[in-house]
């Protein structure tokens, strides 16, 4: 009898929750490149680990009704940022509700991480765990067509940040040239920044603004940084 396949698994689900586990198992294949696939029908997920074994497994994309679940393998991940979620003893999961969760930065290092961690001695893995950041997330990104030091200039240089940012309070306190800026808000909460070159004359700007006080104020941040990026864009391609 065939092995099930992936196209299996997602054939009762929406075609916006099969392009989104799609994207999702292409992300994780990026992380763990060469990874042992199979195709779970009973526990609908598709499993990536570094050998056939339950215990070599390191991921699951579980397609849901109307997201993805990425569970990775170890409860005591360090998890800066707050995305796990469960409060299962060997693992937690990821919720993944658009194709803009799979560009957080964030989530990559996250990934990233639970693959260093599947090589680790426990008593290693326990001593570098911490705590989970409180609070609630705003992302945004955007693709816009100048080359990414350009971009990178609009958010360093002050004048022009001023032209798409407004009067909104924005201190940065550290940068990566044309990768990455650290800053925090007027309220003092931080907005990291990623910046990523995607070919000649294009790149995009990622933004995860994190530690909010609530809901509403997330989905405000959110729909505020969606409408800057906008106004940045137009400014850079005007």
């Amino acid at each position: 009898m065939a092995e099930p396949t992936i196209d299996d698994l997602l054939q009762n689900y929406s075609p916006e929750v099969q392009e989104l586990a799609r994207q999702t198992c292409h992300l994780v294949r990026s992380v763990l490149p060469g990874a042992y696939e199979k195709v779970q029908m009973g526990w609908k997920n598709v499993q990536f680990g570094t050998g056939p074994g339950m215990k070599q497994m390191v991921f699951a994309v579980a397609p849901l009704k109307e997201r993805v679940n990425v569970h990775l393998a170890g409860a005591d991940l360090d998890d800066p940022m707050g995305l796990l979620h469960g409060v299962g003893k060997s693992g937690r999961h990821v919720r993944i509700t658009s194709p803009e969760d799979l560009r957080n930065p964030a989530l990559y290092g996250l990934l990233e991480e639970a693959v260093e961690a599947q090589g680790r001695p426990q008593e290693e893995r326990a001593a570098k765990a911490g705590a989970p950041v409180q609070g609630y997330r705003a992302y945004a990104s955007k693709t816009m067509n100048v080359p990414v030091e350009r971009l990178f200039a609009a958010w360093t240089d002050e004048d022009t940040r001023n032209r798409w940012l407004g009067d909104r309070v924005l201190t940065l306190r550290g940068r990566t040239d044309n990768k990455s800026l650290r800053a925090r808000w007027a309220d003092d909460t931080p907005v990291d920044v990623r910046f990523t070159a995607k070919g000649e004359g294009k790149s995009e700007v990622v933004i995860d603004h994190s530690k909010i006080a609530d809901e509403a104020g997330a989905a405000e941040l959110k729909a505020l940084w969606k409408e800057r990026l906008d106004a940045l864009k137009r400014h850079l391609e005007g």
